[in-house]
């Protein structure tokens, strides 16, 4: 049985930048990722200021191998509707926004964090006791099960998180769910490469559709409360992009969807408990238009912040978390308000 001082599961940018924290810190840190690394992600995959700066402090400069084509965006564009739109541009003077593929920036990142790295390994179960964790995982490779003790638990698993679910079941029985979905085809269309669209009208998804452009590939996607069907507003939505933008579609590359959940919109946080804390998606940190490698990389930093100063002070570990993620957890309430205010409707009817 193996013993760190802090176990991660999820090497997504909240992880990595627990990890790094951590591990700048001295401690011995695992990472455990369910998926083989790297890992696909469904996200826009702008890199917005803060996350830019955030990376550049503490990992450097963004490979070049993680950039797609066009290389840097030059905003977001809302649609009202099909005739008018919105520009909000990234910024004045710069290049705008990197463009990139999540897997290969998740991938640099947790592997530039420090820590030791397991992927293909799923945690199961947990014991939270007085003295230390001792988790349970599956070796999706070898089928062992592993077991592994630790002083500190984070949970970077994103909205589903399997920790949240175990440490407070009815919390996680009071969340309502959405589902999202994306294609990726081969393809053109007439509209702007160079920027990320948003279609706010409810006839095209109950949270809004979504359009972008990366080497060459035609993505675009949609989202409805669980349980609901989705295809009716994937056609609708596609019909426009056909109609309006030209959109001609060749081979279909990929297809993805994930789940999510209404704590963000309704700042319902959940920071842990006891010597187990959540950051990322899986405590509620994700912004309005569904923005999230920002609060993602600042809560895992805090968390990594928190568990240091407990380690050294014997302060409660949760309350400095919870005191450090305090202006996060207001800006990302606040930026749900404005979103739903841009939109003109609640952007998660759910």
């Amino acid at each position: 049985m193996k013993k760190y001082d802090v176990v991660i599961v999820g090497s997504g940018p909240s992880g990595a930048a627990a990890a790094k924290g951590l591990v700048n810190e001295g401690l011995s840190v695992l990472v455990l990722e369910k998926k083989r690394l790297p890992r696909y992600k469904i996200c826009s995959g702008i890199i917005f200021k803060k996350s830019q700066d955030i990376t550049e402090k503490y990992f450097g400069e963004i490979p070049k191998s993680a950039y797609v084509s066009p290389e840097y965006l030059k905003g977001v564009r809302f649609w009202s509707d099909d005739e008018n739109y919105k520009d909000y541009p990234f910024n004045k003077d710069g290049l705008g926004a990197p463009n990139i593929w999540r897997s290969e920036y998740d991938y640099w990142l947790v592997n530039n964090s420090g820590a030791e790295i397991k992927d293909c390994c799923a945690l199961t179960d947990f014991d939270d006791t007085d003295d230390y964790i001792l988790l349970k995982a599956h070796d999706n490779l070898s089928s062992n099960v592993i077991e592994i003790k630790c002083k500190y638990l984070i949970s970077a698993e994103g909205g589903k998180s399997l920790i949240r679910a175990k440490l407070d079941p009815d919390f996680e029985k009071s969340l309502k769910w959405f589902t999202a979905y994306q294609n990726y085809y081969e393809g053109s269309s007439t509209l702007d490469p160079d920027f990320y669209h948003g279609f706010l009208e409810p006839q095209y998804g109950e949270v809004y559709a979504w359009f972008s452009v990366k080497n060459g590939l035609q993505i675009f996607g949609t989202a409805a409360a669980k349980g609901k069907k989705i295809k009716p507003y994937l056609l609708k939505y596609t019909e426009l992009l056909e109609k309006k933008f030209n959109l001609k579609r060749g081979k279909i590359v990929r297809k993805s969807g994930c789940i999510g959940n209404n704590m963000c919109p309704e700042g319902k946080f959940y920071l842990g408990k006891n010597n187990v804390l959540l950051v990322g998606e899986a405590a509620g940190f994700l912004n309005a238009f569904g923005e999230g490698i920002s609060c993602a990389l600042t809560s895992g930093l805090f968390a990594a912040d928190a568990i240091s100063k407990s380690i050294k002070s014997d302060d409660n570990a949760l309350e400095l978390y919870t005191d450090l993620t305090k202006r996060e957890r207001k800006q990302t309430t606040t930026s749900w308000r404005l979103g739903a205010r841009l939109a003109g409707r609640d952007l998660m009817p759910i």
